[in-house]
């Protein structure tokens, strides 16, 4: 799509006048809408910061860095040493800031993470109380040589996980300066942030030294507080770390391994060598190297990182080592994972590199088909739930086949497209969940229907509520209530749409322009719109506006059906495809599928031919897509579907888990069936497809209930979309 900025587009002579008009006539016959010559957008909204980026020349209106784009580096030196029996840190650092903006700087900015754990600070997260402590303790600061005394209120002023420093001589563009602070804090007990004491010797050690926050081109200074909820947005930068710890602890890093020699005994050097080039998994650490008393040869472990931006580290002194290389082009990507030895016989954890080297080989091949752009990558595998990602780095709460793969795309994103996650999670999360449902359902299961990847990404029952805000909105302003729809569910259904519509093929060019116009970079939302609007040459402010701007649900239903004439009426506000499955009186299926596209220009009715009609048996539309509701998107009518199975009345009631204290109930509400686990917001209406056997409209549960012959229900199976399955025993009235 064509844009003119202001500072670019002038008309000088009647030769570009004429040349342009052509251009605006064919754009315009194209059905294409473009901006005004002034480059301002007026399809939709666009907040003061980021107008002002456009006209100031460092951001395009064709998706691409302006002609003025800049950002500022950091080089990061840093020297750690962990004490693990009374998990304190001790470090010091040098910091080399680059100011690349044309602005003179009069502050510096640093954050200290951990100050989140800090007595009096606000956090959005409940947190173990062994953790509020005094924060981040600095011991030592200076700038270029100056120190600082750190309790003048006129030089150092402190606020949440932030602290500013007024320099004495402004930093001018161009120029660069040098921090260097000794500091100390504690390891948390609390895990939940995805950093801290997994036991008593492991620990996942993230956010973990004082860090120069982002100045960018939009916000200035980004001086948002850490809360334990939003995430991050971090400079580019270099890292050299030297990471000392008993010389009984193994430890993983971002980055490079640079002495390897020097640490490693020589048995175990070798396989570390061998695992370098071996396309097979090797067992570079077992238990019975530490059963046998594995001791480094020196303590200090020394890993560098190269336009990255994040260090995180783990260490152990009982947690196993496997590795493996994928080849990428000319490069051998070297993966490893780490787990207790007490895991090293069970499969899930042994054949976890083998999926980590499979999901790069995929994402790296075929979607989105960018090479992987790190050396390394390595999966420390702790107890808990979830998972979270650093450069070259995951912090995993298990060896689950859907949390490995998430978290090794966010490798892409934020980590290469360094998107700012604090005011746009969904820029990175809604990508992560929808390539980890794309992957797994392409290549770990061999099903290439697009419709089934929707069921996987389904948004669920936020839509539509008070909670629903539109997904321009900044991240800092959402709750518990919102937070993970609107960042992970809800734009992953989006980037879905654009899929389904653009195609496979031009969907692939695009999401690969905007990864390459952007790596290393940081995108607004607009960025990304712009891009994919550019490179497919459409205008596609029919899907940004209502699913980005706008307040609405999306909501489409069988309005009638007769004689093969299916009707179907859109009724909500938010565009979504159509996917009709007919189930024939032969148990066979077809699937029809049309683009979001048909209600581009407002269309509110779309009639489909049903093929074969008089064998039709039953009708459904969009099982797993977006749908406020999706009770009228059957025919028959989901009532009707009650009515031909014998189901037993003693279904009904309260189930216990194994797994977890929660409580399943299966209730009959306006001749409607539900279950209902409201600690994981789970409210489906199920249906029978035969008397025991019990899916959910969006296909995302599948139940199936123990009922003996005198119609008695002792308990359920529940199998969730992924695979994870739940058994849960049947209680009493009375429990």
């Amino acid at each position: 799509m064509l844009y003119f900025s202001r500072k670019k587009f002038t008309l000088k002579t009647k030769n570009k006048i004429m040349k342009i008009t052509l251009g605006l006539a064919f754009l315009a016959i194209s059905g294409l809408s473009i901006l005004s010559a002034y480059g301002q957008e007026k399809r939709f909204y666009m907040p003061s910061e980021i107008k002002q980026a456009y006209d100031n020349g460092t951001r395009s209106f064709d998706g691409k860095p302006g002609p003025d784009y800049w950002q500022n580096m950091v080089d990061y030196q840093i020297q750690v040493k962990i004490d693990p029996e009374s998990k304190m840190i001790s470090g010091e650092e040098e910091v080399v800031y680059h100011n690349s903006s044309p602005n003179e700087l009069n502050t510096l900015i640093v954050r200290l993470y951990m100050d989140a754990y800090k007595k009096g600070n606000s956090r959005s997260s409940i947190i173990n109380p062994k953790d509020i402590d005094d924060g981040v303790e600095l011991t030592g600061v200076k700038i270029n040589g100056i120190e600082f005394d750190l309790s003048n209120r006129d030089k150092v002023r402190q606020s949440g996980t932030n602290i500013t420093f007024t320099l004495d001589k402004p930093l001018k563009s161009g120029e660069s300066l040098t921090f260097n602070v000794f500091w100390k804090q504690k390891i948390p007990v609390h895990t939940r942030i995805r950093t801290g004491a997994y036991d008593s010797t492991s620990f996942f050690v993230a956010y973990w030294y004082p860090q120069i926050a982002v100045y960018d081109d939009l916000f200035g200074w980004d001086r948002l507080n850490y809360t334990l909820r939003t995430e991050f947005y971090n400079n580019l930068g270099n890292y050299d770390v030297e990471i000392t710890v008993p010389d009984n602890f193994l430890v993983w890093a971002t980055g490079n391994f640079n002495n390897a020699s020097e640490v490693l005994p020589a048995p175990i050097h070798e396989r570390f060598t061998r695992a370098k080039s071996s396309q097979d998994v090797v067992h570079i650490v077992t238990s019975e190297d530490i059963r046998n008393g594995f001791r480094s040869l020196t303590n200090t472990w020394h890993y560098t990182a190269s336009e990255v931006s994040d260090f995180a580290f783990a260490m152990s002194d009982h947690y196993v080592w496997d590795a493996v290389v994928q080849p990428i082009g000319n490069r051998n990507i070297f993966i490893s994972s780490a787990y207790s030895m007490e895991m090293d016989t069970v499969a899930s954890y042994t054949g976890h590199t083998a999926i980590q080297q499979k999901a790069m080989k995929h994402f790296s091949e075929d979607m989105p088909g960018v090479p992987y752009p790190y050396e390394a990558f390595t999966t420390f595998i702790a107890k808990g739930g979830g998972g979270m990602e650093y450069p070259m780095m995951a912090n995993n709460g298990g060896p689950g086949r859907g949390v490995t793969i998430h978290e090794m795309f966010h490798m892409y994103f934020p980590m290469y497209v360094r998107v700012n996650e604090r005011r746009w999670a969904w820029m990175d999360e809604g990508w992560a969940q929808y390539m980890t449902a794309l992957v797994t359902n392409r290549y770990f299961e061999d099903d290439h229907e697009l419709a089934k990847v929707f069921a996987r990404i389904n948004p669920g029952a936020t839509m539509g509520t008070i909670a629903d805000l539109p997904l321009i909105t900044s991240s800092q302003f959402l709750t518990g209530s919102n937070y993970g729809y609107a960042s992970y569910s809800l734009p992953a259904t989006i980037y879905a749409i654009i899929h389904q519509h653009l195609g496979e093929a031009l969907f692939k060019t695009c999401y690969q322009e905007y990864i390459r116009r952007w790596a290393k970079k940081s995108p607004t939302p607009y960025d990304f719109f712009y891009t994919f609007e550019n490179v497919s040459g459409q205008d596609l402010s029919w899907i940004w506006k209502p699913w980005f701007f706008e307040f609405g649900v999306a909501d489409v239903a069988i309005q009638s059906y007769e004689k093969g004439k299916l009707v179907v009426n859109n009724i909500g506000n938010k565009p979504v495809p159509i996917f009709v499955e007919i189930i024939y009186n032969n148990d066979s299926s077809k699937r029809i599928s049309k683009s979001a596209e048909i209600w581009k220009d407002g269309n509110k009715i779309v009639e489909i031919a049903i093929p074969d009609y008089e064998n039709m048996k039953k009708i459904s539309i969009n099982n797993g897509v977006a749908d406020v509701n999706i009770i009228n998107n059957f025919y028959p009518s989901v009532r009707s579907l009650y009515k031909n199975v014998d189901l037993s009345a003693d279904i009904m009631g309260r189930y216990q888990p194994e797994q977890f204290p929660v409580k399943i109930n299966i209730i009959e509400d306006d001749g409607l069936i539900y279950i209902k686990i409201p600690e994981f917001r789970i409210d489906r209406v199920i249906y029978p497809k035969d008397k025991e056997n019990f899916v959910s409209l969006d296909g995302s549960v599948n139940l199936k209930f123990d009922v003996d012959e005198s119609g008695k229900c002792s308990g359920v199976e529940i199998i969730f979309i992924g695979g994870f399955v739940v058994n849960a025993e049947k209680l009493g009235v009375d429990q």
